[in-house]
């Protein structure tokens, strides 16, 4: 019989990986109160009408000190893309990966446009894999009910983003909407930060929020105290970073509340 191998030491401590060559390329330095999208991030923002989710957003794109000129590819899938002035300067700017209307197509199309990004990244390593998708208002499609068919590819997607760039370049899936309780459950699993308005109101809404989230951010009582900062000034935001050891809450990235 043969006797098993041998330990080197009695040392039984997970090691790290060793990272890849690739992983030390140049990154445009970011802040670290905003999302590190190095490290793939699934953002969920959750406010009602008229609270600033286009603006938000538009600043992630476009604002130099978030994530300016950081995507090699970004694909915008938003009912209002072409008709909100708000988003007149990304539908410019993406107008060939904009889209009115959600259809799975757009995420397979993407899925595949990674793959090939990859595959040339092997042969070229100063290729960027990077790509931000974004899905806005997306109601009826990622809906939090059975009676929602579509937006299959979208969920499956997002439930993989991070394997679909090479590991070190940046990719990010935001999903904004004006009800947390209708985003997808599978979103709300995987999200590694949640961007929650001052305007928010309904009751209803928050108590699901405080269930999903609650316990990680200090308990229940302490959502209602951040949320009572946030309404203190109009368009204000709270960034619940999950992805964080431990997690951390930030008031319009400027200041630390947990």
């Amino acid at each position: 019989m043969d006797e098993p191998p041998k330990m080197k030491d009695n040392n039984l401590q997970i090691l790290p990986i060793k990272p890849e060559e690739q992983e030390s390329r140049a990154r445009k330095e970011l802040h670290y109160n905003i999302p590190d999208p190095y490290k793939g991030q699934l953002l969920v923002i959750a406010a009602p009408i008229r609270s600033g989710k286009g603006v938000l957003i538009q600043n992630f794109l476009l604002n130099p000190n978030f994530y300016a000129d950081l995507f090699q590819d970004v694909v915008i899938i938003s009912p209002t893309i072409f008709n909100d002035s708000t988003a007149r300067f990304s539908a410019e700017k993406w107008k060939s990966t904009c889209y009115a209307n959600y259809d799975d197509s757009i995420i397979s199309e993407l899925w595949a446009n990674q793959k090939e990004k990859k595959k040339a990244a092997v042969l070229d390593p100063s290729q960027d894999t990077g790509y931000c998708l974004i899905g806005d208002d997306l109601v009826g499609i990622l809906n939090n009910h059975h009676s929602a068919r579509k937006g299959g590819e979208f969920i499956s997607f997002a439930t993989r983003f991070r394997h679909m760039v090479r590991k070190g370049d940046p990719a990010m899936i935001i999903y904004s909407g004006q009800k947390y309780n209708n985003t997808s459950s599978i979103l709300r699993s995987n999200m590694t930060g949640l961007f929650l308005s001052g305007n928010m109101k309904s009751g209803k809404e928050i108590q699901a929020i405080k269930e999903d989230i609650g316990d990680t951010f200090g308990g229940h009582a302490a959502i209602d105290t951040y949320l009572d900062r946030a309404r203190e000034k109009p368009f204000s935001w709270l960034y619940f970073r999950l992805d964080s050891t431990p997690p951390e809450v930030y008031l319009d990235f400027q200041e630390r509340l947990f």
